[in-house]
């Protein structure tokens, strides 16, 4: 405590100066209820917004829409033709094989020996 804060409490001491009256919150209820007015309930019927009404729609065409392009992006990968065994595509193995050879350094000796041995 700061020295005011301890003259005061000297001074006055430490009883508060603000009293109650006897039987003030015994009625307290009742007296607020005669000061309001009468006013009767009514009845609001609400309106919804048009979102509120195309909502269950969009979700179920956002639903279909979903699924029916994991079905097309499915069936499009499901019926990709298999490479056929072409001129082409055998000039491009063996050209790939040979790369292969050729970074291993082996050359048709070395490939005979291994295949004899099996």
């Amino acid at each position: 405590m700061n020295r005011e804060e301890k003259y005061l409490r000297q001074r006055f001491g430490n009883e508060s100066p603000f009293r109650v009256p006897e039987g003030y919150f015994g009625d307290f209820n009742a007296r607020i209820m005669e000061q309001l007015p009468e006013t009767t309930a009514r009845t609001v019927t609400l309106q919804p917004s048009g979102w509120q009404r195309w909502r269950p729609f969009v979700a179920a065409a956002s639903v279909c829409a979903i699924i029916f392009g994991a079905g097309l992006f499915y069936f499009d990968h499901l019926q990709e033709p298999v490479p056929t065994n072409t001129a082409a595509n055998n000039i491009a193995v063996e050209s790939n094989l040979d790369q292969a050879a050729d970074y291993a350094m082996i050359d048709n000796n070395d490939i005979y020996s291994y295949l004899a041995d099996y």
